[in-house]
C-alpha cells in the first residue's frame, strides 16, 4: 500500500516515515531529552532505533497511518528535522497519539502544532470515540502539553512494566 499523506502547518511539515529515515531516526532516538523522557535514561542502540522503525513503517502498511517526520521551515525556504509525530494503534479500540522532538526544539509549541493535524487525521478517518497518549510520570513538560491540548488524565496505568499516566481525548461532538 502506498502512502502519500503529508500533514502541513504554516510553521511544519510532516510526511510519513520511510525505510531511508534510519539515520535521522536514531539520531532522534538518541537524543538527551527523547532518552530520559521515554527511554528510562538509556539510550538505544541502533539495533534497537531499528526496530521501532519497522515497526513504524508496519503501522502505515497495515493502517493507513503512523508517524510523520516532523520538518520546521526556517526563514531561507529549508527544511529542518525536529522529530516525529503521529499516531500508533494500541488495540481495536484505541489509537494512541505521541511525539519525540529533539530537546533543542522543545518547548515552542512544535509538539501540539505537529499533533493538532494527525489528530484531526485521526478523527476524520478512525472510526474511534477517543485517542489515547501514556505519559511518564516525571515527564512533567508532556504531562502539562496534553491537558492544554484538551486531554483528560485518567490515572495511573502499567504497560509492560512500566508506570503511565493515561490520558484520553474524547472525539469532538459533530
Amino acid at each position: 500500500m502506498e502512502f502519500h499523506m503529508n500533514l502541513e502547518t504554516e510553521r511544519l511539515f510532516m510526511r510519513p516515515i520511510r525505510p531511508w529515515d534510519a539515520d535521522a531516526m536514531h539520531r532522534l532516538h538518541c537524543d538527551p531529552l527523547v532518552v530520559e523522557s521515554t527511554m528510562g535514561g538509556i539510550p538505544p542502540t541502533r539495533e534497537m532505533s531499528d526496530a521501532r522503525l519497522s515497526l513504524y513503517l508496519h503501522e502505515w502498511e497495515t493502517y493507513g497511518y503512523g508517524f510523520w517526520m516532523v520538518y520546521e521551515r526556517e526563514d531561507n525556504g529549508d527544511l529542518r528535522f525536529v522529530g516525529r509525530s503521529g499516531l500508533r494503534r494500541v488495540d481495536d479500540n484505541d489509537i494512541e497519539t505521541g511525539c519525540y522532538l529533539f530537546g533543542a526544539r522543545c518547548g515552542q509549541g512544535i509538539g501540539p502544532e505537529s499533533l493538532k493535524p494527525a489528530i484531526e487525521f485521526a478523527f476524520a478517518t478512525q472510526p474511534i470515540v477517543r485517542l489515547v497518549s501514556f505519559i511518564h510520570p516525571t515527564n512533567i513538560r508532556s504531562l502539562r502539553a496534553k491537558t492544554r491540548q484538551g486531554y483528560s488524565c485518567l490515572g495511573s496505568v502499567v504497560v509492560d512494566g512500566t508506570n503511565y499516566q493515561l490520558f484520553e481525548l474524547r472525539r469532538p461532538s459533530q
